[in-house]
């Protein structure tokens, strides 16, 4: 009688045991998901921080180049062409941008790694509260989100070429006319479009900037200045 009551007790010290192990583990996995959400919240917080940066200093940039090539082609056209504030201007903004992207890079591979090894654990936690559990899988949602991972791709823009190009956009301040066709297209610095609606030409255009796929051309000679270049007209290039 005496050996079954040691063995009630010893039994009763192993099931006590246990359910502190248990609760042990219940309160380690809870602290772990606590500490990934505050990871993830901090990531994404860093990540729009950055965005924000990253977007100002690709206007500044944009900026920067649209001044230097209006004061290279009135430079040009005096047959010189020094350097100047406005090219340390654009080294510099080119020179932020360059570093804001790298810092954007590696917060975007530490995101992922991190969502890799919350994922990882999310399949181990079995035991884990069902409603942290949802908080975890929501955050790594939201992180896809904020990571460009959930976004769907840019339509494709209609593009012309050196024969039909079209003015899509016309600067108010500088008069710049954007049009859909870059480098891609063949388009270079320095060439002449003739401005076209219907068949007859409204303008002359010097290219000034090129990008992929559109360009920017300033108007240097107008056929008649009570008919000014709309977007929709036609750009072609000059054969001389």
């Amino acid at each position: 009688m005496r050996l079954f009551s040691q063995l009630l007790v010893l039994f009763g010290l192993l099931v006590l045991a246990a359910g502190v192990g248990q609760a042990q583990d219940s309160d380690e996995r809870d602290a772990r998901i606590r500490r990934l959400e505050q990871e993830v919240r901090s990531l994404r917080s860093q990540n729009q921080n950055l965005s924000a940066a990253l977007a100002n200093a690709n206007k500044q940039a944009q900026d920067a180049n649209g001044e230097l090539e209006k004061i290279r082609l009135e430079l040009e056209a005096l047959g010189t062409y020094p350097l100047g504030t406005d090219d340390e201007r654009l080294k510099q903004a080119v020179a932020n941008r360059k570093v804001l992207e790298d810092k954007l890079a590696s917060l975007e591979k530490a995101s992922l790694e991190l969502k890799a090894s919350m994922q990882e654990y999310l399949k181990t936690a079995f035991a884990a509260d069902p409603e942290a559990r949802l908080k975890v899988e929501s955050a790594i949602r939201g992180l896809d989100v904020e990571l460009g991972l959930g976004h769907k791709p840019r339509p494709q823009v209609d593009l012309g070429n050196l024969q039909e190009a079209k003015v899509i956009s016309i600067d108010g301040q500088s008069g710049l006319l954007v049009l859909n066709a870059g480098a891609k297209q063949q388009v270079r610095m320095g060439m002449t479009f003739r401005i076209m609606r219907g068949n007859s030409q409204i303008a002359e255009a010097m290219i000034a900037g090129v990008r992929p796929d559109i360009s920017g051309a300033l108007v240097i000679k107008v056929e008649d200045t009570k008919n000014a270049v709309r977007l929709g007209d036609i750009a072609t290039i000059k054969i001389k």
